[in-house]
This record gives C-alpha cells, sequence and structure tokens, in this order.
C-alpha cells in the first residue's frame, strides 16, 4: 500500500507541475488594425475566465487477461479509482497525466486479493471544445506495479505498460463548477510478467479549471473631421426655406413661413376643402389642403388659430348657421385626429354673415362656401 499512496502521490504532483506550466505559459495574440489617417490605435486591457485544463475523477472497472488467474487465484473483475489532470489546446489536440490503483478478486482460496497501480501519460485528439458532447480517441503509456500473492516480494514488480482508447465527454451539467460526464473505453497492455491484456472501463466527472486571462486588445480611435461640402442649399434668413425658393429671402427671424418663404397671413383660406352637398362631411378632395394645414400647425405649436365655416345665402340664416359650425367642428376634429392639440385650436361658424364675393351668383357662391383659419396670436 506504501507503493500505491507513493504513486498517487507522484501523480498529483505531476498534475500540479503542468497546472503551473500552463499558467505560465503566455499564447501569442494577434494584432489587428486598419490603417487610416483618421485612426489611432490603443491598447485595452481587459480579461476572460478560460478553462483549457481540468481534473477529473472516475472509477474503473476492468476485464483482466485470463492469464491474471493463475495458480490458485480466479480473477475475472478488477474495481479500482483514477484520477487525472488534463489540458487541451483551441486545436483540439491535448494530453492527460493519470494516477490509478485498482484491486483484482482472487475469490475465496487466497487470503488476499491482488493489487495493481499504474502512473501514466496519454496524447489525445477530441472532437469539439468540450462545451458539448465531445468524443476523444487516446494513445498512451507509463509504468505499473503488480502487489501479488503468495510469493510475496519476490513476484511483485514494476513494469511499463501501454494503452490506447476511445472516450466521451459531456457538456456541462451543473451551473455551479461547470460539472461534466466522462466516460471512456481502452485496451491496456501490461508488460508485468509474461504480458497482459486488459480491457478497462472508467466512468466519472471532469471539473474545469477557469481562470482569469488578460487580453490585449487593439482598438481603434477614430477622428472625426468636419468638412464643409457646398449644396447650394443655403437658408440665409433661417426660415426653413432655401434661398432657391425662397420669396421673401429677409424674413426676420422667428417668422412663420409658408411653403415660400413668406409670413402667413392673418387669415388663411383652405381653397379646396369642399363638402358633401347640404352636410357637414368632409369630401375625399379634402385631404390634400387639410393635410398641408396640420403640419403646418405642427411646425408652429405655439400659433392658436381658429377654424373658421362659411356658406353661401341660399337657405335661411339659422340654417347656414348651424351649417358653417358642424363644418368648422368636422374641419377641427380631422386636425386632432392627426396628432394637433385640441388646444391649439377653436372652431366658429359664422354663417353667411361673411361673403367674400358676390351670392347671386354660381361662381360668387361658390367662393362665398370656405373654411378659413384665423391666426389668434
Amino acid at each position: 500500500m506504501k507503493t500505491a499512496y507513493g504513486l498517487l502521490g507522484a501523480a498529483a504532483v505531476l498534475a500540479a507541475a503542468s497546472a503551473y506550466a500552463q499558467d505560465a505559459a503566455t499564447d501569442p495574440l494577434a494584432e489587428s488594425g486598419a490603417e487610416s489617417t483618421d485612426t489611432s490605435t490603443t491598447t485595452v486591457e481587459t480579461t476572460e475566465l478560460v478553462a483549457p485544463s481540468y481534473i477529473g475523477i472516475q472509477g474503473l472497472y476492468t476485464d483482466p487477461d485470463s492469464d491474471r488467474s493463475f495458480g490458485l487465484a480466479d480473477i475475472n473483475r478488477g474495481v479500482g479509482i483514477d484520477l487525472l489532470y488534463g489540458w487541451q489546446s483551441q486545436k483540439r489536440w491535448g494530453y492527460e497525466l493519470h494516477g490509478w490503483a485498482q484491486t483484482f478478486e482472487t475469490g475465496d482460496t487466497l487470503r488476499t486479493d491482488f493489487y495493481h497501480y499504474g502512473l501514466g501519460a496519454d496524447l489525445f485528439y477530441a472532437f469539439g471544445d468540450r462545451s458539448h458532447f465531445t468524443p476523444f480517441i487516446l494513445i498512451g503509456g507509463g509504468a505499473t506495479y503488480n502487489d501479488i500473492y503468495p510469493n510475496g516480494a519476490e513476484d511483485d514488480g514494476y513494469d511499463w505498460f501501454a494503452n490506447g482508447g476511445v472516450g466521451f465527454v459531456t457538456g456541462p451539467f451543473t451551473k455551479v463548477g461547470q460539472l461534466r460526464l466522462r466516460g471512456e473505453v481502452r485496451y491496456v497492455y501490461d508488460g508485468f510478467a509474461d504480458g497482459y491484456g486488459d480491457i478497462r472501463y472508467a466512468l466519472g466527472i471532469e471539473i474545469p479549471l477557469f481562470k482569469e486571462k488578460a487580453i490585449e486588445m487593439a482598438a481603434a480611435t477614430e477622428t472625426t473631421k468636419i468638412v464643409e461640402v457646398p449644396t447650394g442649399l443655403t437658408d440665409s434668413d433661417g426660415d426653413g426655406v432655401v434661398d432657391e425658393k425662397d420669396k421673401c429671402p429677409d424674413t426676420p427671424a422667428g417668422s412663420r413661413v409658408d411653403g415660400d418663404g413668406c409670413p402667413f397671413e392673418k387669415v388663411i383660406n383652405l381653397k379646396g376643402v369642399t363638402f358633401e352637398f347640404n352636410k357637414t362631411r368632409l369630401r375625399p378632395d379634402a385631404q390634400t389642403i387639410l393635410d398641408w394645414a396640420v403640419g403646418v400647425l405642427k411646425k408652429y405649436p405655439d400659433m392658436q388659430v381658429e377654424i373658421a365655416g362659411h356658406t353661401d345665402s341660399i337657405g335661411s340664416d339659422e340654417y347656414n348657421q348651424k351649417l358653417s359650425e358642424g363644418r368648422a367642428q368636422s374641419v377641427m376634429q380631422y386636425f386632432v385626429e392627426h396628432g394637433v392639440p385640441e388646444s391649439q385650436l377653436t372652431a366658429k361658424g359664422y354663417g353667411e354673415s361673411q361673403p367674400i364675393a358676390d351670392n347671386k351668383t354660381d361662381e360668387g357662391r361658390e367662393l362665398n362656401r370656405r373654411v378659413e383659419l384665423r391666426i389668434l396670436n
């Protein structure tokens, strides 16, 4: 048993030494950057958690070579434990160090069992990055110690072994520790005595060894240059209408202007806003001019307006007054439904009391049937 403790202790030392070597090594980091007269680069240091290495513990079950059952020993199985340390590169190659011990049951005739210890190293190739189900293949070897009965130290001895096999490791099945399930089967040739060929199965867990890794990254800093490019879209008086289309180029700053850059009149006649005959319902062809008016009212939210409705002289004064009020309310409702605050608007009907043309002609009556926006401030 002292020999077994010695072998397992050596395995632990080798694992710790390998882990230290991996921590001390630094990986080259490719630097990239784009050259530009407006770009400079600075180095930024950050960290990330990486787990290229891991430890593991496995239970062993061995189907032994039939030649191990010599003399009075009736050996049909072996059981034990395997401790390991491993490391895998980004290219999926890696290595593992193992220290294991197992017992071969000898039956009831002998007074003790056979004991088998080993210390070895394997090279492997994994078909994945161990973040999900990852199969792997391995090959390796090392040293063994066989402690057998009945002849004591005369039959005990060290020798070499070689093995090869296949296995798998799952992705993490726990959030804490990121534990992974691991299984494998390998053929182990033990050079002790006349040589034994065993089939060994293992099942256990892997525990990733996370660590912080400093990374230097090249960060590009761009310098923005503002270049004035002549566009011909100069607005000298700042009224929102370019000089090329501004018919009133000297409008005072802050003036409310129409599409030509000229200040609005106090009364804006919404030409084209028509209603169904004898009704307050808007006709579809009124939408274009009303949408224009909505845009003006939203552009100047401080502008208070009165929506004034007018009729021609056909019909009684009372009827025309009511009709003009209803039409003014219809226009106001359209404005509100299209996002103009109601507090910006008032609606008033004037009936036939304010004609702008002669009611004796069809043309005159058509001009008198109108809706106006009256700017109040």
